[in-house]
């Protein structure tokens, strides 16, 4: 079965949400330390962004990339700025499920302006309305007990 740029589109969200849920999930349970999910992490965004730009060759003729290699280089850098954002956002107070919302929207909104060269004010606003709808929803506190 050949995957298609738009069914790529449609499910790549869902399976960096589930990855990213599940890998937080790991690390606040502590069933997996802080650098091992940091990494494992990183690595999923790698190959999700560098199969997605591989399934969309049209994102890849917008930088100049023809080849594999430059991809595969494209997406690591990419990866690594990823890398610096899953640092980030594990330090803040939130449920894993909110982390992992969080993550895939930013992903999500990255990798459609990667791939198309429209829209991207859109997007933004779409995606800062998602993250303030997470925060906002978000437990801060832990209940209180009496």
């Amino acid at each position: 079965m050949k995957i298609t740029p738009k069914t790529f589109l449609f499910a790549m969200p869902f399976l960096v949400f589930f990855i990213a849920s599940f890998i937080w999930l790991e690390i606040l349970s502590q069933k997996l330390g802080f650098f091992a999910g940091l990494v494992i992490l990183s690595l999923a965004s790698f190959l999700v962004f560098w199969n997605g730009l591989l399934i969309n060759r049209r994102a890849g003729e917008l930088f100049g990339l023809k080849s594999r290699k430059q991809i595969f280089v494209f997406s690591l850098g990419i990866a690594l700025g990823f890398c610096e954002l899953i640092w980030a956002i594990s330090f803040l107070p939130f449920p894993f499920f909110i982390l992992g919302g969080m993550f895939t929207v930013i992903f999500a909104f990255a990798f459609n302006i990667i791939i198309t060269e429209h829209s991207i004010m859109r997007n933004a606003v779409l995606a800062a309305g998602l993250i303030i709808i997470f925060i906002l929803s978000s437990p801060w506190l832990p209940p209180k007990v009496f």
